[in-house]
């Protein structure tokens, strides 16, 4: 067989060069699928996860304008109605009057009478008594892919569908001052029905308030307490937060599935509760 040597000047022939040429085509264009295939392996996939957490950031500030609007109704006495826009962006909100469950205990100095709040207006405040009803704040959330945000009495939490976690991101009013000369409790109802939408335009929510009551309890107030069984809410951990750093709350709980805080040394108790509806 014929053998391609060198020519004179010890330069390789014509056709050695083009097998080369092809080798580095060959290893280029290899170069070229791998670069490609990591890419679409990893990079999309990364851009995937920050569109979500970009439109979970989104929804959460939205919420956070849609709870300000809407609690005016709790800051002004005045005020029946707000409305707000919120972008679904393929997520969903529901709607019912189904919550978290919460008792508002208020004690009289050197007694062993208390009130629960929901029964203010049964008789005087000397002959009020536990009654164990329970306040019942109702549902409003937004969900996409698993993560939860949620109006929460006037606040805004933020937790799972698997309710393994929660934290907050807007306190409800609820304070104990520092001085704990008084305790302010202002909490939102829903008593919406039970509704869920799902949709990628916007959404328009109206908030219509049913009942307004509001009370202040200044004669011998020794102490308020909020108690919340962890079976009752689905926000245990973010509620366990809220009471920790609103003010000067003791926990007082009597059982370890039990969240409860206590404002004690009182010389007054304002309680405000607004009952509202939700359309959209």
């Amino acid at each position: 067989m014929k053998q391609h040597k060198p020519d004179a000047s010890g330069r390789p022939r014509n056709d050695d060069r083009a097998v080369s040429e092809v080798v580095a085509f060959v290893l280029v264009f290899a170069i070229i699928l791998g670069s490609v295939g990591i890419l679409y392996s990893t990079g999309f996939q990364a851009m995937d996860d920050y569109q979500e957490n970009e439109q979970l950031v989104n929804a959460e500030r939205a919420m956070d304008a849609l709870a300000d609007n809407f609690n005016d109704v709790i800051r002004y006495s005045g005020i029946n109605q707000r409305y707000g826009e919120l972008s679904l962006r393929d997520g969903a909100v529901r709607s019912s009057d189904s919550g978290t469950n919460l008792d508002i205990l208020i004690e009289k100095r050197g007694e062993n009478k208390s009130i629960n709040h929901t029964d203010r207006d049964k008789a005087n405040f000397s002959q009020y008594y536990t009654t164990g009803e329970t306040l019942d704040l109702g549902k409003f959330a937004y969900t996409s892919d698993g993560d939860r945000i949620a109006y929460e009495g006037g606040g805004l939490v933020r937790g799972d569908d698997s309710e393994e976690w929660s934290l907050v991101r807007k306190q409800p009013q609820i304070v104990c001052s520092d001085d704990r000369e008084a305790a302010v409790i202002s909490l939102v109802t829903i008593s919406a029905d039970d509704r869920s939408v799902q949709s990628s335009s916007g959404l328009g929510v109206t908030m219509s308030v049913e009942s307004r009551s509001s009370a202040v309890y200044t004669d011998e107030v020794d102490s308020v307490s909020i108690a919340i069984d962890e079976g009752d809410t689905a926000y245990d951990d973010a509620w366990d937060s809220i009471l920790d750093t609103e003010g000067s709350w003791t926990d007082t709980a009597d059982e370890s599935d039990q969240i409860k805080r206590t404002c004690s040394d009182l010389e007054r108790v304002v309680v405000t509760i607004v009952e509202v509806d939700l359309e959209y």
